[in-house]
């Protein structure tokens, strides 16, 4: 299950300097859509990005912006926000995870996929609804279930195997440059961060749905209310917090 197709492009980021917004098209012979939201404030180290994967002219919007001088105003590195699912990987990592919670019997398959079913089929107004059920099936399972569910998805040929490398070489890039990479999706952290630490991203740095649990790390079905639900609107206000 993913958030909206817009994903990081419905971004706004806040009071952090000049934002700016980089709709990358056509990538490479897979014409990949890859929305970039960028909060520029002003330093320079030059990065070569591979242009293996990239059209010539995006390849070209990247260097030139990977080229351009930047610094970490007010002790603040400039960031780069990235979705993840169709935009890091081509692989959906809520469906991995869960596919696997419900093959070990830790999550009832004919309601997971109900909730699939009628979040796909429902109005963008109505899919947070279905977002909070999907939280729901993972009431009363322990972290550390979720934890191992999360290895067994993106271990192997699993979900690893469709990170994206010509991403990987563009987060690396930034990340070079002295840029703050941040992913941010609607997914439960669980099922993304493997794939963050695989593209060197710190667990502080992605902005997931952070599930509730209680103190002996039963999880609740609810998400945390400590941070904003990454869903939509929620993704600003995550960037914002």
């Amino acid at each position: 299950m993913r958030g909206p197709a817009a994903g990081c492009g419905a971004l706004l980021p806040p009071q952090h300097g000049i934002a700016q917004k980089l709709g990358v098209m056509g990538c490479g012979a897979r014409n990949m859509r890859v929305s970039l939201c960028l909060l520029l404030p002003s330093c320079c180290v030059a990065m070569r990005l591979n242009p293996i994967g990239w059209s010539a002219q995006n390849h070209a919007r990247l260097q030139a912006l990977l080229d351009q001088p930047v610094s970490s105003a007010h002790g603040r590195a400039p960031v780069a926000a990235f979705d993840a699912d169709g935009t890091l990987w081509s692989g959906d990592a809520y469906g991995a995870f869960s596919s696997v919670l419900v093959r070990k019997g830790l999550v009832d398959g004919d309601a997971s996929a109900a909730i699939e079913r009628e979040y796909g089929r429902s109005e963008e107004q109505e899919r947070e609804r279905w977002l909070l059920e999907s939280f729901a099936l993972f009431k009363g399972l322990r972290l550390e279930q979720l934890h191992a569910a999360a290895e067994e998805a993106w271990g192997g040929p699993g979900l690893g195997a469709t990170l994206r490398p010509e991403m990987a070489d563009l987060v690396s890039c930034l990340r070079a440059a002295g840029w703050r990479v941040l992913i941010v999706t609607a997914s439960p952290a669980e099922a993304v961060l493997r794939g963050a630490q695989a593209l060197g991203v710190p667990e502080g740095d992605v902005l997931a749905v952070r599930l509730e649990a209680d103190a002996s790390g039963v999880v609740t079905g609810r998400p945390s209310p400590v941070m904003p639900l990454t869903w939509r609107e929620g993704k600003a206000a995550a960037l914002d917090a």
